[in-house]
């Protein structure tokens, strides 16, 4: 394990600002001026002028973090830094849901960072009583979705077909552990789609704080009344190359959990025609290897009518193994294409790769 890269750079910029975070641009000496990110809650609201201590390890590495620095420490508005300077941390306007004075789970566990919040399991919490006992989702539908990028799609052709309905979306810890990092699930409840967040594990920043799978799942059936739950990770899978190695096998043990808690378990396929690498043009190697390894009870998957796709199923035998259902896309690209938001992944919009914004929304189809 190699230590974190790490430099002085000087808040020139504070371009857009939440209550959890801070999109800012710095000057580290001797560069361009470039991106970063402040968590309000953890290092301290930033302003102009401030000198920051600033993570650098994923953008020197080249990596997707969508060329963000990331402040480890805030400095504030010191030149200097003197041996042991810590910035004040008492700013309670910058703690929005992850109270310091109530809760006992900790996040970010034995790391510098860690910081205290209220789950819904604690004894202290309203909802204790709620979940103490769950036993059933007596049904209800749980789609997984193994990219971040699928939820708009999907949110968005749900709410459209069941304008009624309460979507409630759960953030797993597989990729980014900050939910407020994510603009798309701050647009997605902004604009209605969204009726709550759940984050659990060392994931944190939904609405409601949760230790598990098992009880974010019960927080969304018993204490949220969701009709739909979507479980998936934030920003930035991981990707290896190899048969095992991506983030995405997560929803393996996650559909596990909807099987054990007696719910629904819906899988999104991971479907792309303009990804040009061989192991994710059709149905991508990650779906396969959860379809035909990792998931070893049948589960309802929806694919868009393709010959292509179907011709990929068949080799894999996955129709005798499954539940799966092919629908046409029509009236699911018009409700898209329709929408104002701005889908996009991996650098694609829905006009590059119509299919893979399109099977998202295919999964609430026939619900």
């Amino acid at each position: 394990m190699n230590e974190p890269t790490l430099a002085v750079g000087k808040v020139i910029e504070v371009f857009q600002e939440h209550p959890g975070i801070s999109f800012i641009r710095v000057k580290i000496p001797g560069e361009e001026a470039t991106r970063a990110v402040n968590y309000n809650y953890l290092t301290g609201r930033v302003k102009e002028g401030d000198t920051v201590i600033l993570n650098t390890t994923a953008v020197r590495l080249g990596l997707g973090t969508g060329g963000y620095h990331f402040v480890y420490l805030n400095l504030g508005g010191r030149k200097d830094m003197p041996e042991g300077f810590l910035p004040d941390r008492e700013d309670k306007s910058a703690l929005d849901n992850h109270s310091r004075s109530a809760g006992h789970i900790m996040k970010l566990r034995y790391t510098p960072l860690q910081f205290r919040t209220l789950a819904v399991e604690e004894e202290d919490s309203p909802y204790h009583a709620l979940i103490r006992d769950f036993e059933s989702l007596e049904g209800k539908p749980v789609i997984l979705i193994p990219l971040h990028s699928l939820l708009a799609p999907l949110a968005i052709a749900y709410k459209s077909l069941y304008p009624g309905k309460r979507l409630v979306y759960i953030m797993t810890d597989g990729a980014c552990l900050a939910l407020d990092f994510s603009n798309l699930v701050r647009e997605l409840v902004q604009e209605g789609f969204l009726e709550a967040t759940i984050t659990y594990g060392n994931a944190f920043g939904g609405d409601y704080e949760t230790v598990n799978i098992f009880t974010a799942l019960a927080t969304a059936a018993e204490v949220l009344a969701a009709d739909l739950i979507v479980v998936g990770m934030g920003p930035g899978i991981v990707g290896t190359s190899t048969k095992y190695g991506f983030s995405g096998v997560e929803l393996a043990f996650i559909e596990k959990a909807v099987r054990v808690l007696k719910g629904r378990s819906i899988l999104v396929p991971r479907i792309s025609f303009a990804d040009r690498r061989k192991r994710h043009y059709g149905i991508s190697h990650h779906t396969i290897t959860l379809l035909t390894e990792l998931i070893t009870e049948p589960v309802e998957v929806v694919f868009p009518e393709n010959d292509y796709i179907r011709k990929m199923l068949a080799e894999y035998n996955l129709e005798e193994r499954h539940k799966l259902a092919f629908y046409p896309v029509e009236e699911i690209k018009e409700i898209l294409e329709c929408s104002s938001f701005p889908f996009h992944s991996m650098g694609r919009s829905i006009k590059d790769d119509p299919l893979f914004f399109i099977t998202a929304g295919l999964a609430v189809y026939k619900l």
